[in-house]
Order: C-alpha cells, then sequence, then structure tokens
C-alpha cells in the first residue's frame, strides 16, 4: 500500500512538473488540485503532495486561503539562476580534471564524442535534453551529488528560457561545436583552457537574458491572443 502511494506521488509530481517546467500551466495560474486530480486519475492526497514537493523545487509557490500556483517568470530569477548555474559547473570541471580518473575521463570524452558525431537531433526538445546531459554528465565527473541536485534544479527551472535560446540554427550548431571543442580540452586536462572555454559557452549578459524572458512570455500567451 505504501508502495502505490509512493508510486503515485511520483506520478503526480512528474506530470505536474512537466506541466510547470513547459509552461502548459500559465505563469501565476491557479494549480486547482480537483482538477488536477481529475486529469491525472488519481485522488488529491498524492497531488497535494507533488505540488508540495515542487515548492521545495522552486517550480510552485503556495498563498494561504488561496492555494498553490505556478511560478512567475522573473528576469531577475532567470539570471541569478544562470549565474549560479555557471559558478557550479565550472567548480565542477574544476574538480573534474583535478580528481577524476583518467578512465573516467576517457570514457566521457570517447561517449560524446561518438554522439556529437552522429547526426544532429532536429528535435528542438531532444536537442535541450542531450544539452542538459552533456552539462550533467561532465558534472558528474567530479563525484559531488548535491551539486548535481543543484543542476538539476536549476535546469529544470530554466528550461524554457534555454530551449529559446536553441532554437536557431545558428546557435544550435555553436553549441554542439563548443561541446566538441571542450572534449579535447578535458580529453588533455587542460584546466585553463577548459574553463575559459565552459565560461564563455555560459555566460549569458542581463540584456541577453531580459530579452530571452521578454520572448518567453510572449511565446506562452501567443495561444490565447491568436
Amino acid at each position: 500500500m505504501a508502495g502505490e502511494k509512493a508510486n503515485a506521488v511520483e506520478l503526480a509530481y512528474e506530470q505536474i512538473r512537466d506541466r510547470v517546467i513547459s509552461f502548459r500551466t500559465k505563469p501565476g495560474e491557479r494549480l486547482n488540485e480537483s482538477e488536477l486530480a481529475a486529469a491525472l486519475a488519481m485522488s488529491r492526497a498524492p497531488i497535494r503532495e507533488a505540488l508540495n514537493r515542487l515548492i521545495a523545487d522552486g517550480l510552485v509557490h503556495f498563498e494561504a486561503k488561496r492555494g498553490f500556483f505556478c511560478r512567475r517568470l522573473s528576469i531577475s530569477e532567470m539570471t541569478d539562476l544562470y549565474a549560479v548555474r555557471r559558478d557550479l559547473e565550472l567548480g565542477a570541471l574544476t574538480a573534474t580534471l583535478e580528481t577524476a580518473p583518467q578512465d573516467a575521463l576517457d570514457d566521457f570524452v570517447t561517449t560524446w564524442r561518438a554522439l556529437l558525431a552522429t547526426e544532429r537531433p532536429s528535435d528542438l526538445d531532444l536537442l535541450v535534453t542531450q544539452d542538459e546531459d552533456f552539462h550533467l554528465a561532465l558534472a558528474a565527473l567530479a563525484g559531488n551529488p548535491a551539486r548535481l541536485d543543484f543542476l538539476r534544479n536549476i535546469n529544470a527551472r530554466i528550461r524554457f528560457v534555454r530551449r529559446l535560446n536553441l532554437e536557431t540554427d545558428q546557435r544550435r550548431g555553436s553549441t554542439l561545436d563548443e561541446h566538441a571543442r571542450l572534449l579535447d580540452h578535458i580529453a588533455a586536462r587542460d584546466t585553463a583552457a577548459a574553463r575559459a572555454l565552459l565560461e564563455k559557452h555560459l555566460d549569458r549578459s542581463a540584456d541577453e537574458v531580459r530579452l530571452q524572458v521578454q520572448t518567453a512570455i510572449a511565446r506562452i500567451y501567443a495561444e490565447d491572443v491568436a
């Protein structure tokens, strides 16, 4: 019985999280527990537990006497999240190149060189997932699970904006080319060159983030004004 409840909570969490990350539930929109329970064909108890988990993730917030609400898109929050992501990944890269076993580095480089040599994904969501997987796999080599948890949370919170950044063919190409060059520096254990390239790769100016958030908001509400 306990297992069934845990499975229901996990299913509810994943389903609602997907709605919030993709902004199929609009920013600031109320998440009605009864409607969610009906849509997911389950009781309200796992829905409420899932929503509380999403509060801890920073994807949902709760207002007393009003209920649960989808997070809002904030320029300042996005700017902060990109900055934290940059710090975490640079720290992970440095630790990886200083401490990771050579065979682990070799396996990582071989695996990702093979993936990058295949046909580049045409599906944007697949490309975003591949981009996230590359950075998480690299950070994982540093052997710090807490850092990975923080990065996964940040990835979820910036995914919609990050997706827009990869929409153009030029940006897709430059992202994958930078991954390939980064692999060369990692293979050589050239920390200075790898850090410089990763810093450039992750750098986002305040103006760029502002424009992407404004574009994201326009995109989210486009169907309402069409």
